[in-house]
């Protein structure tokens, strides 16, 4: 979950900077016993996963530093470190969608080293952070699940033709993320796949299917949505404006602790499509920095935070999900009954450096259907036709000579 709002990039750089040199400071002082790892938390969460890490502490004898930081600025700095060729950061955790961009900055991993905790993850996980060799390992994952105000619908609707008619009896409280950012990818994606779509096929049955449904919610969606995130949704249903949305485990842990779950807001499975029910996987995995100062030592912090003690522990603590199947994702009760439910059904966005920009696409197109009140397919076909244009210009960029304009 990203904060309403973010620092400007001068203060960014000047925050890391100073990071840098407190880094520095420390290396000087006992650099063979210190690690530091960057990682996106949020407040709440920092005191619950120190409590994980000085399990680390106390078995190794190294101090881990942990620097608390959104994905992006974690990006930031590792591409920065990188370009320079040495840093402070020995291990870092990076959001699943900036996996294949950020390949080049990170070091491969040593498998055998990494072996009797690899075996216990799934193998989608896994293959998730295998870009040209392993580099990325699941730290935790999450995925969307559908929130609804059990006291006004009763149960939740199970297939698009009850969430159609919820919508049609509920106007304007039907809520969508549509900010034009990763969120809103993550709710367009899940209704593509159930319809038996591809995330990279604007021109497929199954993304027809998908827009055809948006355009018919469109009427029903809150006023706000074109601005909503994640965190903006969540208050939007805590205040009782809007009766479904999809969001991550946060926001079911956030109405708990407001008393309005799971009762009177429940989660639920996404309803099925024609092909279905999918849901997005996302989470964060964690990397070694090419110029690492403590690689040998950032490789076994992976692994102690990969082992099923840890994994248990960061369940407990903050309500993470493992990738490991001895790690169970329900949480005994109601309150997660409806992301477990939807373990099986978890699906990754595609792997490509490209991605963004695909990503992107389907946003501008889901906006101009569900907003701007476009034809689904002629939006669809606007995308298809630049996802395709895109498509031929990468040959020709990676064929052009060295220091060639294009």
């Amino acid at each position: 979950m990203k904060p309403l709002s973010s620092p400007s990039p001068c203060l960014r750089d000047s925050v890391w900077l100073l990071l840098a040199f407190c880094g520095a400071l420390v290396a000087c002082q006992a650099p063979e016993h210190t690690l530091t790892i960057a990682v996106a938390l949020l407040p709440s969460e920092l005191p619950g996963y120190r409590e994980v890490i000085a399990g680390f502490e106390r078995e190794s004898g190294w101090r881990v530093v942990i620097v608390p930081q959104q994905y992006a600025d974690i990006r930031r700095a590792l591409a920065a470190e990188a370009a320079a060729g040495s840093g402070t950061l020995d291990l870092v955790e990076l959001d699943l969608y900036s996996l294949a961009a950020a390949a080049t900055d990170v070091a491969l991993l040593d498998e055998d080293a990494l072996a009797p905790e690899l075996s216990a993850l799934a193998p989608a996980a896994v293959h998730a952070g295998r870009i040209r060799g392993l580099r990325f390992l699941p730290h935790r994952l999450t995925w969307q699940a559908l929130l609804y105000d059990q006291r006004v619908l009763g149960r939740a609707p199970q297939t698009w033709d009850e969430l159609l008619a919820a919508a049609r009896a509920h106007p304007g409280r039907i809520g969508m993320k549509g900010a034009l950012y990763e969120g809103l990818t993550c709710d367009v994606l899940p209704f593509v796949w159930a319809a038996g779509g591809d995330a990279a096929d604007f021109d497929g049955p199954g993304a027809h299917a998908a827009f055809r449904l948006f355009a018919a919610l469109a009427p029903a969606l809150n006023p706000q949505s074109p601005t909503f995130r994640e965190a903006s949704i969540a208050e939007a249903m805590a205040r009782g404006e809007i009766i479904l949305h999809l969001n991550w485990p946060f926001a079911m842990s956030l109405f708990s602790s407001q008393g309005l779950a799971p009762n009177p807001i429940r989660s639920a499975p996404l309803p099925r499509g024609p092909a279905g029910t999918a849901t997005v996987l996302g989470g964060g995995y964690l990397a070694i920095p090419r110029g690492a100062p403590q690689a040998d030592t950032a490789l076994r912090l992976a692994g102690y935070l990969l082992s099923a003690d840890a994994q248990r522990q960061l369940h407990q603590r903050l309500g993470w999900f493992s990738a490991r199947g001895d790690v169970p994702v329900d949480d005994g009760g109601t309150l997660l009954a409806g992301f477990a439910a939807l373990r099986d059904d978890v699906r990754t966005r595609p792997e490509s450096a490209d991605y963004p920009f695909l990503s992107r696409l389907w946003q501008e197109a889901f906006r101009a259907v569900a907003f701007a009140h476009a034809d689904p397919d002629a939006a669809l076909a606007a995308a298809a036709r630049r996802w395709a244009a895109r498509q031929e210009q990468r040959p020709r960029e990676r064929s052009a000579p060295a220091g060639a304009t294009r």
